[in-house]
């Protein structure tokens, strides 16, 4: 009789793994199950060969873990991401979607308030956003493939992933800094919100306008976010401040210290742009998403000197290059039609 293909959402004590992120571990990290009958069936074993498992399965099949396996499961999803980047037998958009599901995966817990920021799990985020990064700085066609295959909806960790990948990008393309720079761009972009792990969901989830009580409550994730960092790692790591400062505004209107440009670091202010931008081209509980073009006329227009005018232009014509190579349409036009919102 055949396997059920999974059916979500999973059994109690056991979390789904869609069989597309497994595809490059060569040795089962944990115990392999899928759906059978009325409970879950041992399908692999532990320290088995998972390229006969994969091969095995069925096409798009979904198989489950343990929950009490699941750390074991995401550190190997982790070490294969390189793997995974540098893959050439599949399209670069391919490798770029297994690549995110496994992104997804491995960060999606970090960002749940019920699990604390330890040490072991700071560490493993550094791992999947380096691998990531590395492969963003070095291969041109993986660039877009990341960009065209981001996911829009409102989970956090989605939201960071997206925020990361755009800081690369922009940090790449207007030539930031050294390889490191980047490095700290896309650690402090990824874990920019961690703080809002500890803002009730009655204010993060809101269906409506904050009124002033809850917006106090909001703004307190920016500094929440830097001291769960430090209390992991116990020291401030190099990318720190981006979290601590990533909602300050080049005009003195952000938080938490009202700083004006020449206090806000660069690369902090590079990732308060793609921040804003992915958060208006996402859907939120309190509204639906915006364009591409109208997002970037709200920074530029209705938020007329919050932000570094020379990195939001740079941002702009990477947008519309972007735009170009996904569509192959002429890369000039592309970037003349989007800079219209540079005025």
């Amino acid at each position: 009789m055949p396997a059920h293909p999974f059916i979500t959402p999973a059994p109690p004590g056991y979390e789904p793994v869609p069989a597309r992120v497994l595809t490059d571990i060569s040795t089962l990290p944990c115990d392999l199950y899928i759906w059978r009958g009325p409970r879950p069936v041992l399908y692999a074993m532990k320290g088995g060969d998972l390229r006969k498992v994969i091969n095995r399965a069925q096409r798009g099949m979904s198989f489950l873990v343990r929950e009490v396996d699941s750390d074991l499961l995401r550190g190997a999803l982790a070490a294969s991401l390189p793997a995974v980047l540098a893959n050439q037998r599949v399209t670069p958009v391919e490798r770029s979607k297994t690549a995110y599901s496994i992104a997804a995966k491995v960060l999606s817990p970090i960002f749940t308030r019920e699990n604390p920021l330890d040490h072991d799990g700071l560490l493993l985020t550094h791992q999947a956003i380096d691998a990531i990064t590395l492969h963003l700085i070095e291969d041109e066609e993986m660039v877009w493939a990341m960009v065209a295959t981001m996911q829009k909806h409102v989970a956090t960790h989605t939201h960071a992933i997206n925020t990361a990948v755009y800081g690369i990008v922009l940090a790449r393309f207007m030539q930031f800094g050294n390889a490191d720079a980047i490095r700290d761009v896309a650690r402090g972009g990824l874990l920019h919100d961690i703080g809002k792990n500890r803002v009730p969901r009655v204010v993060l989830d809101k269906p409506s306008a904050l009124d002033a009580t809850e917006w106090q409550v909001m703004r307190t994730h920016v500094k929440a976010g830097y001291e769960m960092i430090v209390r992991a790692l116990g020291y401030a790591p190099s990318y720190a401040h981006i979290v601590g400062e990533h909602h300050e505004r080049c005009d003195g209107s952000g938080y938490p210290a009202g700083r004006a440009a020449g206090g806000i670091a660069m690369d902090a202010q590079l990732v308060g742009i793609v921040d804003a931008f992915d958060a208006l081209t996402t859907r939120r509980p309190y509204r639906m998403p915006v364009s591409a073009f109208d997002a970037l006329h709200v920074m530029r227009v209705s938020m007329r000197g919050q932000f570094s005018d020379e990195i939001l232009r740079e941002f702009i014509k990477l947008l519309g290059g972007l735009n170009a190579m996904s569509t192959g349409l002429d890369g000039a036009a592309n970037i003349a039609g989007i800079m219209r919102v540079a005025g």
